[in-house]
This record gives C-alpha cells, sequence and structure tokens, in this order.
C-alpha cells in the first residue's frame, strides 16, 4: 500500500476548504476519511455500470460495505458513462431516483466513476434540495488529476458542452491509485492529457519529469504514477483556490479545450473520440495555432508532440480515420465555448512549455485558415 497524501484545497477568502486524499488502497479504509460526513445519514452512490456489485473483490463491492457500517441506509444507482449519457435525460433520472428513496436535507451523495459520474453527479447533488453534501471517489485518471477537483458541475447539450451546470465544492475527494489498474487501456491513457497539460501551463521541471520517467508512469509503476497525480492536484489546487468560477488564472486550465470540446460536441459525444483524446489533440492545436501566431518556437511545439505521442494519444484530428468533420462547422462550434466574450473567441495558448497565454483577439480569418490546415475534407 502506497503512502496516502492529503492535499487542502482552501479558497483564499475561505469561502471552501476540502481535502484531496490520494494513495493506493485507501478505499479499504475509507470510513476513516469520510466517517463525518455519512456517520447515521441516508447516503446514495452515484455509480459507473461499469462496476459489477456482484463481484465481491472490486472496489465498488468494498465501497459499499465499508459505509453500510456507519451510514442510516445505503442506495445505489448506476448509470452508464460517456459524454453521450452525460445529459438532460440522465439528469432527470437521477432526481426522480433519488426522490424516490425520499431523499433528506442531511443526505450524503457519493459519486463513483470517471468524469461523468462526477460532473452529473456533483450537479444533482447542487441542485436537489437547493444542495446536498457530495463526495467524489473518481475511477478513471482523467476524473482523478482534473474533473473530481475545483467543483465544476454539469451536463452536455446539443449545442454544446458543459453548457449546463454549476460550481458545487465537494467535501472531500478520494483518489485510490490502485483502482487505475482496472481501466481499459485507451481510458488510462486519454487521462494523461490532462496531466501533460498541467506540466505545459505552468511546470517545465514537471514535463521533464513526464518525458523522462514516461515509460514508468504508462505502466503504473510507483511512485511515478502517485507522484504524477499528486502533482497534478497540487497545481489544480492552487489555481481554483484563487480562481474558483474562472474569473481570470483558471481559463489556463483550458489549455486545449476549446477545440476539444468543439470536436466532441460536432461529434455528438460519439466514442470514436474520446473526452481525453480530444484534450490531447486540442492541446497539440494549441501549440501550432501559437506557432502560426509567432507566440511560440516550432522546436516547442515539436517537444509537446512528441510527448502527446509517447502517451499513446493523437495529436492530430485526421489521425482518427472514423472522423470526418466540416472546419466551417468546427468554427461555428467555437463560438459556443463558454470562455466566448462579447461574441469574441478567447484562447489559451502558450509562448512555451510552462507558459501558458490567454489570447482574445485573434483575427477570425486567422483561426478559419488555421483550420483549413488542420482539417481535411
Amino acid at each position: 500500500m502506497s503512502k496516502t497524501k492529503k492535499i487542502m484545497i482552501k479558497e483564499i477568502n475561505g469561502k471552501f476548504q476540502y481535502p484531496i486524499i490520494i494513495g493506493g488502497k485507501i478505499i479499504l479504509q475509507i470510513n476513516s476519511f469520510i466517517e463525518s460526513h455519512i456517520k447515521n445519514k441516508k447516503v446514495f452512490v452515484i455509480y459507473d455500470n461499469y462496476f459489477d456489485l456482484k463481484k465481491n473483490n472490486n472496489f465498488l463491492y468494498f465501497l459499499n460495505q465499508s459505509i453500510s457500517i456507519i451510514a442510516n441506509e445505503v442506495k445505489l444507482i448506476s448509470i452508464k458513462s460517456r459524454d453521450k449519457n452525460k445529459n438532460l435525460k440522465t439528469l432527470s433520472f437521477l432526481i426522480n431516483k433519488i426522490l424516490k428513496y425520499n431523499v433528506e436535507r442531511n443526505s450524503v451523495i457519493i459519486t463513483f466513476g470517471g468524469g461523468v459520474i462526477g460532473d452529473i453527479g456533483g450537479f444533482v447533488s447542487s441542485i436537489l434540495l437547493r444542495g446536498l453534501n457530495y463526495i467524489q471517489i473518481p475511477t478513471t485518471l482523467l476524473a482523478q488529476v482534473d474533473s473530481s477537483v475545483g467543483g465544476k458541475t454539469g451536463i452536455n447539450t446539443p449545442q454544446g458542452k458543459n453548457l449546463v451546470g454549476t460550481f458545487y465544492q465537494p467535501k472531500c475527494v478520494i483518489i485510490d491509485t490502485k483502482i487505475l489498474k482496472t481501466l481499459p487501456k485507451r481510458e488510462l491513457y486519454a487521462g494523461f492529457a490532462e496531466v501533460i497539460k498541467y506540466s505545459l501551463i505552468m511546470d517545465k521541471n514537471f514535463y521533464n519529469y513526464l518525458v523522462i520517467n514516461y515509460n514508468k508512469i504508462l505502466n503504473l509503476k510507483e511512485p511515478y504514477i502517485d507522484y504524477i497525480i499528486h502533482k497534478s492536484c497540487q497545481i489544480k489546487s492552487k489555481i481554483v483556490s484563487e480562481d474558483e468560477k474562472e474569473d481570470g488564472i483558471r481559463a489556463i486550465l483550458n489549455l486545449g479545450h476549446t477545440f476539444a470540446h468543439a470536436f466532441e460536441s460536432e461529434l455528438g459525444y460519439k466514442s470514436d473520440l474520446i473526452h481525453g483524446e480530444a484534450v490531447a489533440i486540442g492541446i497539440c492545436m494549441a501549440y501550432r495555432l501559437s506557432r502560426k501566431l509567432g507566440i511560440c518556437k516550432n522546436s516547442e511545439v515539436e517537444k509537446v508532440e512528441n510527448l502527446i505521442l509517447k502517451y499513446k494519444l493523437p495529436t492530430k484530428i485526421n489521425q482518427i480515420k472514423t472522423i470526418s468533420l466540416k472546419r466551417k462547422n468546427i468554427f461555428k462550434k467555437l463560438f459556443s465555448d463558454k470562455k466566448v466574450k462579447e461574441g469574441k473567441l478567447t484562447f489559451i495558448l502558450s509562448s512555451g512549455i510552462g507558459k501558458a497565454i490567454i489570447k482574445n483577439d485573434i483575427n477570425e480569418n486567422t483561426i478559419l485558415s488555421f483550420l483549413e490546415e488542420e482539417i481535411n475534407e
């Protein structure tokens, strides 16, 4: 069992504070971390149906057995993951299910799954009875290093990704690194896109670590995998503590996401392109756009592309042969991005590894020209 680590995320004005607890097999000692939140209360566990409760050697089984000892009552509700299911239909299902079970004001929701489960479960928590306490237990690498931390909740719509949601902080985040061994390889690799993002926005030493140790990290070796999760959470915690609602520096966490969300939305959130893959492509596009604008050297762009490839991720949308896109459609989708202000697109670009730039004055013809270079119709 790896050593348990704790990161305290605290808003600078004291608005919120909660721990992120990281370690191997900590699901076996879950009650020591969450007892004060769930003791003698009704608990609702929203979980990914990828996990089979009937297999008594899995993580969901251990979670259910543990919390049932101290909670007043435990109700488990399964939903399908994937972004195409993060919608109003699933939201309505969860709300009605929980209300049917006679939810109370002191009830607690636990989300157990990847980013989709955490996002929609957090959203339900924020609106049911005008706000229920909830706990995040992310089970994918992407969720562990990114979506479970920071309080963004929401669902997707045909118009765009995460356009309906709230900022609502959990009471704690429990990250069990051993659960990553249960992931399909594609899901695991997708999470590395967000890890790489953290190194690129503000920590070149972290980038170097990812370059040097990529093989050990890919194979989930300790202490390397533990370190990258801890480091990613540290970086995000620092940023969120300073800017909860993306009024300033938090925007840099969207490196690669403007293009990624446009692709995902245009494709109808199909599994041909999952979120981490879209982010990887989006990151590379952000660097190539930075090069086009003359603010980033070609050598830096090549380093980023090479690192993305080392972590088994695509660097260009055209590398995915099952996908066919129209650049004009993608251009229109860009305007559904949440960062659009006064009709102007906002991009997170870079002047080099470890240096993020918020740019909102790029000529639209330049963007169209860039998309023409990136998308072969």
